[in-house]
Protein backbone atom coordinates (compact mmCIF):
# COMPACT_ATOMS: atom_id res chain seq x y z
CA UNK A 1 0.00 0.00 0.00
CA UNK A 2 1.74 3.11 -0.67
CA UNK A 3 1.94 6.10 0.69
CA UNK A 4 0.44 9.82 -0.91
CA UNK A 5 2.87 11.65 -3.39
CA UNK A 6 4.57 14.85 -1.30
CA UNK A 7 4.23 18.67 -1.85
CA UNK A 8 6.69 20.92 0.01
CA UNK A 9 6.29 23.99 0.45
CA UNK A 10 9.68 25.85 0.91
CA UNK A 11 11.24 29.34 1.14
CA UNK A 12 13.19 31.79 3.62
CA UNK A 13 11.14 32.72 6.58
CA UNK A 14 7.96 35.08 6.36
CA UNK A 15 7.15 34.45 2.77
CA UNK A 16 3.96 33.18 3.42
CA UNK A 17 4.62 29.17 3.26
CA UNK A 18 2.15 28.46 5.72
CA UNK A 19 -0.24 31.27 4.73
CA UNK A 20 -0.50 29.09 1.49
CA UNK A 21 -0.39 25.85 3.23
CA UNK A 22 -4.11 26.90 4.90
CA UNK A 23 -5.35 28.21 2.05
CA UNK A 24 -4.44 25.19 -0.01
CA UNK A 25 -6.13 22.98 2.72
CA UNK A 26 -8.70 25.03 3.43
CA UNK A 27 -8.56 25.40 6.73
CA UNK A 28 -6.14 27.32 8.94
CA UNK A 29 -3.83 24.27 10.64
CA UNK A 30 -0.58 25.73 10.44
CA UNK A 31 0.44 28.68 12.58
CA UNK A 32 0.46 31.84 10.48
CA UNK A 33 2.40 34.97 11.73
CA UNK A 34 3.67 38.20 10.81
CA UNK A 35 6.87 37.25 13.36
CA UNK A 36 9.04 35.40 11.00
CA UNK A 37 10.50 31.71 12.37
CA UNK A 38 7.32 30.80 13.64
CA UNK A 39 7.19 27.43 11.50
CA UNK A 40 9.96 25.31 12.58
CA UNK A 41 8.71 21.32 12.14
CA UNK A 42 7.33 20.04 8.59
CA UNK A 43 3.89 20.31 9.25
CA UNK A 44 1.50 17.39 7.03
CA UNK A 45 -1.87 17.37 5.98
CA UNK A 46 -3.44 15.03 3.23
CA UNK A 47 -5.25 16.72 0.94
CA UNK A 48 -6.90 16.12 -2.86
CA UNK A 49 -6.80 18.38 -5.97
CA UNK A 50 -7.84 17.35 -9.46
CA UNK A 51 -8.64 13.79 -8.11
CA UNK A 52 -5.29 12.68 -6.95
CA UNK A 53 -4.56 12.76 -3.45
CA UNK A 54 -1.58 14.04 -2.08
CA UNK A 55 0.33 15.14 1.46
CA UNK A 56 1.18 18.96 1.40
CA UNK A 57 4.18 19.97 3.40
CA UNK A 58 5.05 22.92 4.95
CA UNK A 59 8.03 23.72 6.46
CA UNK A 60 10.47 26.00 8.94
CA UNK A 61 11.95 29.14 7.15
CA UNK A 62 15.35 28.28 5.47
CA UNK A 63 18.32 30.19 6.42
CA UNK A 64 21.54 28.81 4.54
CA UNK A 65 23.75 31.52 6.11
CA UNK A 66 22.65 31.57 9.35
CA UNK A 67 24.96 29.20 11.35
CA UNK A 68 23.10 29.63 14.86
CA UNK A 69 21.65 25.95 16.45
CA UNK A 70 17.96 26.17 15.57
CA UNK A 71 18.05 27.85 12.15
CA UNK A 72 20.87 25.43 11.25
CA UNK A 73 17.87 22.47 12.74
CA UNK A 74 15.11 23.77 10.70
CA UNK A 75 17.42 23.84 6.98
CA UNK A 76 18.11 20.33 7.77
CA UNK A 77 14.25 19.84 7.90
CA UNK A 78 13.84 21.55 4.43
CA UNK A 79 16.31 19.21 3.14
CA UNK A 80 14.70 16.10 4.00
CA UNK A 81 11.43 17.55 2.55
CA UNK A 82 13.14 17.91 -0.36
CA UNK A 83 14.27 14.24 -0.37
CA UNK A 84 10.83 13.32 0.24
CA UNK A 85 8.62 14.96 -2.08
CA UNK A 86 7.64 14.58 -5.58
CA UNK A 87 6.77 18.29 -6.66
CA UNK A 88 8.45 21.26 -4.93
CA UNK A 89 7.05 24.95 -4.35
CA UNK A 90 9.56 27.46 -3.58
CA UNK A 91 7.76 30.31 -2.45
CA UNK A 92 9.39 34.34 -2.74
CA UNK A 93 8.21 37.13 -2.01
CA UNK A 94 6.43 39.69 -4.92
CA UNK A 95 7.16 42.87 -2.56
CA UNK A 96 10.71 42.22 -2.07
CA UNK A 97 12.15 41.04 -5.13
CA UNK A 98 14.64 38.27 -5.33
CA UNK A 99 17.28 38.52 -1.72
CA UNK A 100 20.83 37.17 -1.66
CA UNK A 101 18.94 34.56 0.63
CA UNK A 102 16.36 33.35 -2.44
CA UNK A 103 19.66 33.19 -4.21
CA UNK A 104 21.08 30.63 -2.30
CA UNK A 105 18.27 28.51 -1.60
CA UNK A 106 17.59 28.66 -5.81
CA UNK A 107 21.22 27.41 -5.90
CA UNK A 108 20.97 24.11 -3.35
CA UNK A 109 17.28 23.09 -5.16
CA UNK A 110 18.82 23.59 -8.40
CA UNK A 111 21.62 20.57 -7.65
CA UNK A 112 18.85 18.66 -5.57
CA UNK A 113 15.62 19.08 -7.53
CA UNK A 114 15.40 21.72 -9.97
CA UNK A 115 13.18 19.27 -12.34
CA UNK A 116 10.42 18.90 -9.64
CA UNK A 117 10.31 22.79 -8.15
CA UNK A 118 7.84 25.57 -8.88
CA UNK A 119 9.15 29.08 -8.10
CA UNK A 120 6.29 30.45 -6.80
CA UNK A 121 5.81 34.57 -6.15
CA UNK A 122 3.70 35.00 -3.77
CA UNK A 123 2.09 38.45 -2.07
CA UNK A 124 0.97 39.57 -6.18
CA UNK A 125 -1.79 41.46 -5.21
CA UNK A 126 -1.39 44.73 -7.64
CA UNK A 127 -1.08 44.65 -10.98
CA UNK A 128 2.37 46.76 -10.87
CA UNK A 129 3.68 43.38 -8.86
CA UNK A 130 2.34 41.20 -10.84
CA UNK A 131 3.86 42.87 -14.61
CA UNK A 132 7.18 42.59 -12.18
CA UNK A 133 7.45 38.65 -11.48
CA UNK A 134 9.64 37.78 -14.27
CA UNK A 135 12.43 39.32 -12.47
CA UNK A 136 12.40 35.89 -11.04
CA UNK A 137 13.54 34.04 -13.81
CA UNK A 138 17.05 34.99 -13.02
CA UNK A 139 16.55 32.77 -10.60
CA UNK A 140 17.29 29.68 -12.63
CA UNK A 141 14.30 27.81 -12.21
CA UNK A 142 12.27 28.67 -15.04
CA UNK A 143 8.77 29.98 -15.50
CA UNK A 144 7.57 32.24 -12.19
CA UNK A 145 4.28 31.77 -10.83
CA UNK A 146 2.42 34.95 -9.32
CA UNK A 147 -0.08 34.01 -6.51
CA UNK A 148 -1.40 35.55 -3.35
CA UNK A 149 -1.97 32.91 -0.70
CA UNK A 150 -3.89 35.50 1.25
CA UNK A 151 -6.72 36.15 -1.08
CA UNK A 152 -6.38 32.85 -3.38
CA UNK A 153 -5.57 33.98 -6.70
CA UNK A 154 -3.43 31.74 -9.01
CA UNK A 155 -3.37 29.11 -6.38
CA UNK A 156 -5.54 26.32 -8.24
CA UNK A 157 -2.69 27.00 -11.23
CA UNK A 158 0.10 26.15 -9.36
CA UNK A 159 -1.80 22.98 -8.36
CA UNK A 160 -2.37 22.13 -11.38
CA UNK A 161 1.30 22.09 -12.33
CA UNK A 162 2.23 20.38 -9.17
CA UNK A 163 -0.01 17.55 -9.95
CA UNK A 164 1.29 17.67 -13.72
CA UNK A 165 4.68 17.35 -12.24
CA UNK A 166 3.57 14.24 -9.99
CA UNK A 167 1.91 12.64 -12.63
CA UNK A 168 4.51 13.03 -15.72
CA UNK A 169 7.39 11.83 -12.78
CA UNK A 170 5.03 8.39 -12.87
CA UNK A 171 5.84 8.26 -16.78
CA UNK A 172 2.13 7.02 -17.76
CA UNK A 173 1.45 4.63 -14.63
CA UNK A 174 -2.02 5.06 -13.42
CA UNK A 175 -3.15 7.30 -11.34
CA UNK A 176 -2.81 6.34 -7.51
CA UNK A 177 -4.97 8.18 -4.59
CA UNK A 178 -4.44 5.25 -2.19
CA UNK A 179 -6.22 5.61 1.46
CA UNK A 180 -4.88 3.79 4.45
CA UNK A 181 -6.23 3.35 7.45
CA UNK A 182 -3.71 3.03 10.64
CA UNK A 183 -3.39 0.75 12.93
CA UNK A 184 -3.59 3.13 15.48
CA UNK A 185 -3.17 7.26 15.33
CA UNK A 186 -1.08 8.10 18.45
CA UNK A 187 -0.68 11.63 19.52
CA UNK A 188 2.42 12.48 22.05
CA UNK A 189 0.76 15.22 24.77
CA UNK A 190 2.06 16.44 27.42
CA UNK A 191 3.45 19.98 29.01
CA UNK A 192 6.31 21.48 27.57
CA UNK A 193 9.82 20.30 27.32
CA UNK A 194 8.87 16.76 28.22
CA UNK A 195 10.50 15.09 25.22
CA UNK A 196 7.72 14.49 22.85
CA UNK A 197 9.82 15.43 19.89
CA UNK A 198 12.58 13.08 21.09
CA UNK A 199 9.79 10.34 21.62
CA UNK A 200 9.00 10.70 18.44
CA UNK A 201 12.16 11.11 16.93
CA UNK A 202 13.70 7.82 18.43
CA UNK A 203 10.48 5.84 17.35
CA UNK A 204 11.18 6.95 13.66
CA UNK A 205 15.03 6.31 14.00
CA UNK A 206 15.56 9.75 12.56
CA UNK A 207 15.88 13.67 13.15
CA UNK A 208 12.11 13.98 12.08
CA UNK A 209 11.30 16.53 14.88
CA UNK A 210 13.01 19.56 15.60
CA UNK A 211 15.07 18.88 19.67
CA UNK A 212 16.07 21.96 21.43
CA UNK A 213 17.03 22.49 24.99
CA UNK A 214 14.46 25.78 24.64
CA UNK A 215 11.07 24.87 25.91
CA UNK A 216 8.13 25.44 22.88
CA UNK A 217 10.30 24.35 19.95
CA UNK A 218 7.40 22.59 18.36
CA UNK A 219 4.42 24.64 17.40
CA UNK A 220 2.44 22.74 15.14
CA UNK A 221 1.10 19.06 15.56
CA UNK A 222 2.56 17.44 13.17
CA UNK A 223 2.04 13.93 11.99
CA UNK A 224 4.75 11.34 10.66
CA UNK A 225 3.95 8.22 9.14
CA UNK A 226 5.53 4.91 10.99
CA UNK A 227 5.57 1.32 10.03
CA UNK A 228 5.33 -1.24 12.41
CA UNK A 229 4.50 -4.91 12.23
CA UNK A 230 4.03 -4.58 8.42
CA UNK A 231 0.91 -1.90 9.84
CA UNK A 232 0.86 1.85 9.39
CA UNK A 233 1.03 4.21 12.48
CA UNK A 234 0.33 7.58 12.18
CA UNK A 235 2.32 9.60 14.88
CA UNK A 236 1.04 12.85 15.90
CA UNK A 237 4.12 15.54 18.14
CA UNK A 238 2.46 18.04 19.65
CA UNK A 239 3.09 21.59 21.01
CA UNK A 240 3.40 21.45 24.87
CA UNK A 241 -0.18 22.43 26.68
CA UNK A 242 0.62 25.60 28.76
CA UNK A 243 -2.50 26.46 31.43
CA UNK A 244 -4.39 29.68 29.68
CA UNK A 245 -2.88 32.32 31.74
CA UNK A 246 0.32 31.28 30.32
CA UNK A 247 -0.54 32.04 26.70
CA UNK A 248 0.58 35.22 26.59
CA UNK A 249 0.53 35.62 22.38
CA UNK A 250 -1.50 34.62 19.01
CA UNK A 251 1.40 32.34 18.11
CA UNK A 252 0.76 30.42 21.84
CA UNK A 253 -2.49 30.11 21.28
CA UNK A 254 -3.06 28.63 18.08
CA UNK A 255 -0.25 26.16 18.99
CA UNK A 256 -2.12 25.23 22.32
CA UNK A 257 -5.43 24.88 20.18
CA UNK A 258 -3.48 22.88 17.37
CA UNK A 259 -2.43 20.31 20.25
CA UNK A 260 -6.00 20.47 21.30
CA UNK A 261 -6.96 19.73 18.20
CA UNK A 262 -4.72 16.80 18.13
CA UNK A 263 -6.29 14.93 20.67
CA UNK A 264 -9.58 15.21 18.66
CA UNK A 265 -8.49 13.49 15.55
CA UNK A 266 -6.55 10.81 17.23
CA UNK A 267 -7.36 7.37 19.00
CA UNK A 268 -5.26 7.31 21.45
CA UNK A 269 -2.92 9.68 23.50
CA UNK A 270 0.38 8.91 25.31
CA UNK A 271 0.41 11.90 27.82
CA UNK A 272 4.49 12.41 28.62
CA UNK A 273 5.19 13.26 31.91
CA UNK A 274 9.14 14.51 33.25
CA UNK A 275 10.09 11.96 35.64
CA UNK A 276 12.26 14.22 37.40
CA UNK A 277 9.66 16.27 38.32
CA UNK A 278 5.76 15.99 39.48
CA UNK A 279 2.80 15.79 38.07
CA UNK A 280 0.88 18.88 37.85
CA UNK A 281 -2.50 20.39 37.79
CA UNK A 282 -1.82 20.95 33.32
CA UNK A 283 -1.13 17.14 33.18
CA UNK A 284 -3.99 16.83 34.88
CA UNK A 285 -6.13 18.90 33.10
CA UNK A 286 -4.75 16.96 30.09
CA UNK A 287 -6.08 13.83 31.02
CA UNK A 288 -9.51 15.27 31.63
CA UNK A 289 -9.39 16.60 28.05
CA UNK A 290 -8.43 13.57 26.82
CA UNK A 291 -11.51 12.11 28.80
CA UNK A 292 -13.96 13.92 27.49
CA UNK A 293 -12.84 13.66 24.05
CA UNK A 294 -13.56 10.34 24.48
CA UNK A 295 -9.79 8.90 23.42
CA UNK A 296 -7.59 6.37 24.49
CA UNK A 297 -4.82 7.13 27.26
CA UNK A 298 -1.50 5.91 29.06
CA UNK A 299 0.98 7.89 30.66
CA UNK A 300 4.67 7.68 29.75
CA UNK A 301 7.38 8.48 32.60
CA UNK A 302 9.94 9.97 30.22
CA UNK A 303 13.64 10.44 31.77
CA UNK A 304 13.45 7.58 33.26
CA UNK A 305 17.23 6.91 32.61
CA UNK A 306 18.12 10.24 34.83
CA UNK A 307 16.63 8.62 38.10
CA UNK A 308 18.23 6.57 40.76
CA UNK A 309 16.30 3.68 41.02
CA UNK A 310 15.69 0.31 42.31
CA UNK A 311 13.36 -2.91 41.02
CA UNK A 312 10.74 -1.35 43.25
CA UNK A 313 10.92 2.27 42.15
CA UNK A 314 8.06 1.77 39.64
CA UNK A 315 5.85 -0.08 41.21
CA UNK A 316 5.79 2.64 44.23
CA UNK A 317 5.86 5.53 41.84
CA UNK A 318 2.87 4.15 40.11
CA UNK A 319 0.90 2.99 43.67
CA UNK A 320 1.87 6.86 45.02
CA UNK A 321 0.62 8.34 41.83
CA UNK A 322 -3.03 6.64 41.33
CA UNK A 323 -3.36 6.87 45.21
CA UNK A 324 -3.23 10.55 44.99
CA UNK A 325 -4.65 11.41 41.79
CA UNK A 326 -7.93 9.80 41.66
CA UNK A 327 -7.94 10.28 37.06
CA UNK A 328 -4.90 8.10 37.02
CA UNK A 329 -6.54 5.51 38.63
CA UNK A 330 -7.41 2.97 35.56
CA UNK A 331 -4.63 4.51 33.28
CA UNK A 332 -1.70 2.77 32.23
CA UNK A 333 2.03 3.68 32.93
CA UNK A 334 5.15 3.14 31.60
CA UNK A 335 8.94 4.40 31.94
CA UNK A 336 10.81 4.86 29.16
CA UNK A 337 13.78 6.97 28.09
CA UNK A 338 13.34 8.90 24.69
CA UNK A 339 17.00 9.34 24.91
CA UNK A 340 18.43 6.16 25.01
CA UNK A 341 15.45 4.07 23.38
CA UNK A 342 14.20 2.36 26.80
CA UNK A 343 11.01 0.93 26.36
CA UNK A 344 9.72 3.20 23.70
CA UNK A 345 7.83 0.93 21.31
CA UNK A 346 6.15 -0.32 24.01
CA UNK A 347 4.39 2.45 24.04
CA UNK A 348 3.14 1.55 20.73
CA UNK A 349 2.28 -1.93 21.95
CA UNK A 350 0.43 -0.29 24.53
CA UNK A 351 -2.07 2.38 22.27
CA UNK A 352 -2.41 -0.64 20.07
CA UNK A 353 -3.46 -2.72 23.15
CA UNK A 354 -5.93 0.23 24.19
CA UNK A 355 -7.16 1.05 20.76
CA UNK A 356 -8.47 -2.80 20.55
CA UNK A 357 -10.17 -2.30 24.32
CA UNK A 358 -11.90 0.59 23.21
CA UNK A 359 -13.81 -1.36 21.11
CA UNK A 360 -14.41 -4.88 23.51
CA UNK A 361 -18.36 -6.00 23.69
CA UNK A 362 -18.96 -7.30 26.65
CA UNK A 363 -21.97 -9.78 26.91
CA UNK A 364 -25.46 -8.69 27.35
CA UNK A 365 -26.57 -11.24 29.75
CA UNK A 366 -23.25 -11.13 31.72
CA UNK A 367 -22.93 -7.68 32.00
CA UNK A 368 -26.62 -7.54 33.72
CA UNK A 369 -26.18 -10.18 35.84
CA UNK A 370 -22.73 -8.46 37.28
CA UNK A 371 -24.50 -5.11 37.59
CA UNK A 372 -27.60 -6.55 39.24
CA UNK A 373 -25.18 -7.87 41.23
CA UNK A 374 -23.08 -4.66 42.03
CA UNK A 375 -26.57 -3.10 43.20
CA UNK A 376 -28.00 -5.84 45.19
CA UNK A 377 -24.39 -5.66 47.15
CA UNK A 378 -24.63 -1.89 47.29
CA UNK A 379 -27.68 -0.33 46.97
CA UNK A 380 -27.98 3.32 46.30
CA UNK A 381 -28.38 5.42 48.83
CA UNK A 382 -32.24 6.38 50.16
CA UNK A 383 -33.52 9.59 47.86
CA UNK A 384 -36.67 10.79 49.42
CA UNK A 385 -39.94 10.95 47.61
CA UNK A 386 -38.30 9.56 44.57
CA UNK A 387 -36.19 6.19 45.05
CA UNK A 388 -33.70 5.35 42.80
CA UNK A 389 -34.53 2.04 41.50
CA UNK A 390 -32.12 0.05 38.78
CA UNK A 391 -33.89 -2.09 36.69
CA UNK A 392 -32.01 -3.12 33.67
CA UNK A 393 -28.44 -2.13 31.72
CA UNK A 394 -26.59 -2.69 28.81
CA UNK A 395 -23.82 -1.79 26.72
CA UNK A 396 -24.61 0.85 23.31
CA UNK A 397 -22.26 0.50 20.13
CA UNK A 398 -20.01 3.22 20.15
CA UNK A 399 -16.19 3.81 19.40
CA UNK A 400 -15.46 3.85 23.35
CA UNK A 401 -17.23 1.73 26.15
CA UNK A 402 -20.65 3.21 26.56
CA UNK A 403 -23.55 1.50 29.03
CA UNK A 404 -26.88 3.00 29.86
CA UNK A 405 -28.10 2.19 33.06
CA UNK A 406 -32.25 2.20 33.08
CA UNK A 407 -33.24 3.63 36.69
CA UNK A 408 -36.50 5.12 37.74
CA UNK A 409 -34.72 8.32 38.55
CA UNK A 410 -31.80 9.06 36.34
CA UNK A 411 -31.57 12.80 37.55
CA UNK A 412 -31.35 11.64 41.34
CA UNK A 413 -27.95 8.73 40.76
CA UNK A 414 -25.07 10.56 43.84
CA UNK A 415 -21.72 11.15 42.16
CA UNK A 416 -20.34 8.73 44.84
CA UNK A 417 -22.95 6.23 43.32
CA UNK A 418 -21.93 7.28 40.19
CA UNK A 419 -18.00 6.40 40.92
CA UNK A 420 -18.42 2.80 42.59
CA UNK A 421 -20.49 1.86 39.58
CA UNK A 422 -17.53 3.21 37.32
CA UNK A 423 -15.04 1.56 39.47
CA UNK A 424 -16.99 -2.01 39.10
CA UNK A 425 -16.98 -1.68 35.32
CA UNK A 426 -13.11 -1.30 35.35
CA UNK A 427 -12.27 -3.52 38.44
CA UNK A 428 -14.71 -6.43 36.42
CA UNK A 429 -13.64 -5.66 32.76
CA UNK A 430 -10.41 -5.18 30.68
CA UNK A 431 -10.96 -1.28 29.69
CA UNK A 432 -7.98 -0.17 31.64
CA UNK A 433 -6.85 3.33 29.56
CA UNK A 434 -10.61 3.47 28.11
CA UNK A 435 -12.80 6.43 28.90
CA UNK A 436 -15.70 4.34 30.27
CA UNK A 437 -18.93 6.61 29.93
CA UNK A 438 -22.19 5.75 31.73
CA UNK A 439 -25.46 7.80 30.95
CA UNK A 440 -28.75 6.87 32.97
CA UNK A 441 -32.04 6.72 31.13
CA UNK A 442 -35.50 6.18 32.49
CA UNK A 443 -36.83 3.32 32.83
CA UNK A 444 -39.12 1.87 29.94
CA UNK A 445 -42.39 0.60 31.08
CA UNK A 446 -43.94 -2.42 30.02
CA UNK A 447 -46.85 -1.89 27.24
CA UNK A 448 -50.25 -2.13 27.90
CA UNK A 449 -52.67 -4.54 26.21
CA UNK A 450 -55.94 -3.11 25.16
CA UNK A 451 -59.00 -5.42 24.75
CA UNK A 452 -61.84 -4.49 22.67
CA UNK A 453 -64.23 -5.04 25.63
CA UNK A 454 -67.46 -4.86 23.29
CA UNK A 455 -66.13 -7.68 21.20
CA UNK A 456 -65.19 -9.53 24.62
CA UNK A 457 -68.66 -8.87 25.72
CA UNK A 458 -70.49 -9.79 22.07
CA UNK A 459 -68.60 -13.16 21.69
CA UNK A 460 -69.58 -14.14 25.72
CA UNK A 461 -73.12 -13.69 25.17
CA UNK A 462 -73.11 -15.68 22.30
CA UNK A 463 -71.70 -18.24 23.59
CA UNK A 464 -73.96 -18.60 26.58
Amino acid sequence: MSSPPIISIIGRPNVGKSCLFNRIIGKRRAVVDDKPGVTRDRNYYTTEWNGETVMLVDTGGLLPADRRALPRAVSEQVRIALSESAAVLFLVDATTGPTDIDLQIARQIRRKASERVLCIVNKAESRRILDETGMFQSLGLGKAYPVSALHGSGVADVLDEAIAIIRAKRAGEATSSVQFDPLVRLAIVGRPNTGKSSLVNMLLRKKRMIVDDEPGTTRDAVDSLMTYHGGRIVLIDTAGLRKKSHVKHDMEYYANLRALESIERCDVCALLVDVTGNIGLQDLRIVHRIIESRKGVLLAWNKWDLLSKDHKTFDQLVAQSRRQYKELRFIPMIAVSALTGQRTTTVVEMALQIKERLVLRVGVTEFEDHFFSWVRTHPHPAVPENPVRFLGAKQIAAPFPLFHFFTSNPKGVVPSYHRYLMNKIYETYNFQGCPVVIEYRPAKRPKRRHYNFTTNAGTAATAG
